[in-house]
């Protein structure tokens, strides 16, 4: 990519996410707390004047990386003006050198969709329209989820199951899963023969017509990849995710060139500049910001507006359980360039200890009507959780 292509990167990345005009007074964080109930966690936050916002913790990452929150991220946000989210984002994110990364990432988008969550409060809006306007007030879904049972099931048994999901949801795209999923390129299907088998059965089962992704997880070579990419061109894949490890972006731009079918990828990728590269070399043609892996909505937001630039596609990736469907369709609402499909892995709200997380929705229930899922409706994060539930959550130390 030429300097001047970057350059106009680097101009939409200056310009700010959070609709500041929508809050003329100061929004000063007095407290953030980190509540615990042994694997869940949730995030609390009140400004000075009284406002609140509540989130809930990452389903399985949290746990490993919680005294980040507490040691870096409390200190850092408490008695600052939320009106500077941008710029405390990108302080804290590019400054905190020696712990970047997923799990620092997933701690503070929790404190971020808080902080949206009280801003949206304030403003009496959809967390989504402080940062960004209602471009896609209905949300069309791929279904994402059944992971293990695609790699680990024979394929009669697995598609079986997504299936049930199809009909229930009326969704109108499928993500499948190839390879061992290892991210060591290894080559390796859980059995012979699997991943070849299942792109053929899916293809016959859904019909020639729909809509069928697949993901890697980084189980490929080069070689490997472009192999069953050309597998996947012959049945008419609408993408083809992540066929290598996700940090070889060489390797991976060998492959994109090598294929007929759009790529996909970037939901391991933590830092702003190496969305930057990606972008500008279009090493995908479908950039997955994962929402919690990336830090929150606003660094999406950020990659969004490049990839609307550059011309190419956003799919923001999402991880099941906990609220992380809810966080999905705020981002999109919102999100420039937005791909035809994004990810869902059904309503499961449950959290890392098992329990259903009970939330009530302000603007009405969320469902799957046609395939079409509705952004949510009402202030901040558009639900109540049950304050029963946050009371089984105690202030958590490091």
């Amino acid at each position: 990519m030429n300097p001047e292509q970057y350059e106009i990167l680097d101009r939409v990345l200056e310009q700010p996410v959070l609709k500041r005009d929508l809050f003329p007074d100061p929004v000063v964080i007095e407290s953030v707390e980190l509540l615990r109930d042994r694997k869940s966690f949730i995030c609390r936050v009140r400004s000075t004047d009284g406002a609140e916002g509540v989130s809930i913790g990452h389903p399985f990452i949290s746990l490993e990386s919680y005294p980040v929150f507490v040691n870096a991220l409390i200190p850092f946000f408490t008695g600052k003006d939320a009106r500077d989210l941008d710029a405390l984002l990108h302080e804290v994110a590019e400054s905190q050198v020696k712990k970047q990364g997923v799990p620092f990432c997933v701690q503070l988008a929790t404190l971020e969709f808080a902080i949206l969550d009280m801003l949206g409060n304030i403003a009496e809006k959809p967390a989504g329209l402080v940062i960004g306007d209602l471009l896609n007030p209905e949300v069309d879904i791929y279904l994402g989820h059944l992971l293990p049972q695609l790699r680990n099931l024979e394929p009669e048994i697995s598609l079986g199951m997504m299936d049930e999901s199809r009909i229930e949801t009326q969704a109108k795209a499928i993500k499948l899963r190839a390879g061992r999923g290892d991210n060591l390129a290894s080559d390796i299907d859980n059995a012979p023969g699997r991943t070849e088998k299942l792109i053929r059965m899916a293809r016959e089962k859904f019909g020639d017509d729909y809509v069928l992704m697949i993901d890697g997880n980084g189980s490929y070579s080069v070689d490997e990849a472009i192999r069953i990419g050309k597998i996947l061109e012959e049945h008419n894949f609408y993408w083809y995710e992540e066929p290598v490890p996700w940090d070889w972006y060489e390797e991976q731009k060998i492959v994109e060139q090598a294929m007929n079918i759009p790529m996909a990828g970037g939901e391991e990728e933590f830092g702003m500049h190496g969305f930057r590269y990606l972008v500008g070399n279009e090493v995908f043609q479908f950039l997955q910001p994962d929402i919690f892996y990336f830090g929150g909505m606003v660094r999406t937001m950020k990659v969004a507006r490049m990839v609307e630039a550059a011309g190419l596609q956003i799919s923001p990736h999402i991880s099941g359980g906990g609220l992380g469907f809810l966080y999905m369709l705020h981002m999109v609402s919102v999100c420039p360039a937005a791909a035809e499909y994004h990810e869902f892995k059904m309503f499961s709200t449950k959290d890392p200890n098992g329990t259903i997380i009970p939330v009530e929705s302000k603007g009405g229930p969320f469902e799957s009507v046609g395939g079409t899922i509705r952004a949510p409706k009402g202030s901040g994060l558009g639900v109540i959780i049950d304050p029963d539930y946050i009371k089984t959550h105690t202030t958590c130390a490091n």
